[in-house]
């Protein structure tokens, strides 16, 4: 698998898992994904892509018209837990 290809593999698992903690952690369960992306150090244009591939995926629902405002969904928050304990059983 190229580096390139790993990164954004790994830029997905790091945006929907930051998602998690903050669904878990915040006072509200919607966050603005471009302060996610810079948080991330992901670029914006990254940021839209890993957004639209985890709406896809229905892991995370957008609201609203315009920005990127977002929230984490119960299969979103399934995948991550799941994903946490394959990895513990590792």
């Amino acid at each position: 698998m190229s580096d390139e290809i790993r990164a954004r593999r790994e830029n997905r698992r790091r945006f929907l898992e930051h998602l998690y903690r903050c669904s878990e952690e915040e006072t509200t369960e919607y966050q603005d994904g471009y302060d996610v992306a810079d948080e991330l150090g992901i670029t914006r244009q990254d940021a839209e892509r890993i957004v639209r591939y985890l709406e896809d995926h229905g892991f995370v629902t957008k609201t609203g018209r315009t920005g990127l405002v977002l929230r984490i969904t119960a299969q979103g928050i399934d995948h991550v837990e799941s994903a946490a304990s394959a990895s513990e059983d590792a």
